[in-house]
């Protein structure tokens, strides 16, 4: 109040009102621990030819739809969808992809996109944007619902070789493509997208860089721990169902599963690999993600002093550095 009475108006400056947050950012961005390549890595092992043979494929060379979704100035973003020519499992499904088509671009290189577990495809379309107002073909490769089930832990593993199989067609149908760089292709993945990036580079060695966000390996102990809520509650359906305890799911996975990124780690090329992980990850854990790392011969690596779900918090540090690894293997 004034002399008179009269209520003063507070003004609100909205820039100091952001001073604490952007503080807080800087000193998150601050405390990222960004590690070299290891120095003394002696390259990738060569794929043995049992696992050569396990991964033989009928290759996708036939038609496809093609409609579009959006379109600006930059891009044209179209969806494309397309019978896989190699299905092991018994789910019949399409593979679909949003496919951001640079304009008055030839040749470009591409970044196939993979999206997280569960939830909407907001990480994935805000990386494939910013990929392609950047100059890289950006390709969404959607997931499939039906592979989330537990119901039945046999068909898990013949799942995983499927998702491998798909996306090896995905990459075929990107080298149909004229104005498509098949000799420059990347893969980005956040989560399960970041475990599906690592089996793909891992057995696909048309990949020519990969960055993996909140990645892990030893998927047995990561269905088994994971704190991620559709995990969780598939996994209490499934122990409740079969009256076992955590530590015998766990065991019942590790004697099922063999299609597994540690499993085959030491065969991706670690020199064109980039590895995010959160500190207090525990929905894909730390532990799981270093382990990872140490398998593929310690890869450039960025921490982040996040969990899961608080690496948001770091998104566009992120998309740079990805971007810049990107430029820098691909360019």
């Amino acid at each position: 109040m004034n002399e008179k009475g009269n209520r003063i108006p507070v003004i609100r400056n909205r820039n100091y009102m952001m001073f604490p947050a952007l503080m807080f950012l800087c000193c998150l961005l601050a405390s990222c621990a960004h590690t070299s390549m290891n120095p003394d890595y002696a390259g990738p092992k060569p794929l043995p030819a049992e696992i050569e043979k396990e991964f033989q494929y009928t290759r996708f060379s036939g038609g496809y739809s093609s409609s579009i979704l959006d379109e600006n100035d930059r891009f044209v973003l179209r969806q494309i969808s397309f019978t896989p020519k190699t299905n092991i499992t018994d789910m019949p499904h399409d593979i679909v992809l949003d496919y951001y088509d640079i304009k008055n671009e030839v040749n470009s290189p591409v970044i196939l996109v993979l999206p997280i577990f569960g939830g909407s495809n907001y990480f994935s379309k805000t990386f494939a944007e910013y990929f392609a107002e950047n100059g890289y073909s950006a390709i969404i490769v959607h997931r499939q619902k039906r592979y989330k089930t537990f119901k039945d832990l046999d068909k898990m593993d013949q799942i995983l070789r499927q998702i491998v199989f798909d996306h090896k067609q995905a990459i075929d149908w990107v080298e149909m493509q004229a104005d498509l760089d098949a000799d420059r292709i990347g893969v980005f993945g956040i989560s399960m997208g970041s475990i599906k990036a690592a089996l793909v580079s891992s057995l696909d060695k048309r990949i020519r860089a990969t960055v993996m966000c909140l990645s892990g390996g030893n998927l047995p102990e990561i269905i088994a721990t994971s704190d991620e809520k559709g995990v969780v509650e598939r996994r209490e359906e499934y122990m409740k169902e079969h009256h076992i305890s955590q530590d015998e799911f766990q065991n019942l996975l590790q004697s099922k599963i063999t299609c597994d990124p540690i499993n085959y780690a030491e065969y991706i090329n670690a020199e064109n690999s980039l590895m995010v992980l959160g500190r207090f990850d525990s929905t894909v854990p730390y532990k799981n993600g270093n382990e990872l790392w140490i398998k593929m011969g310690k890869p450039e690596k960025i921490i982040l002093p996040t969990g899961h779900y608080t690496a948001i918090l770091g998104l566009h540090y992120v998309k740079m550095e990805s971007l810049d690894f990107f430029n820098r293997k691909l360019r």
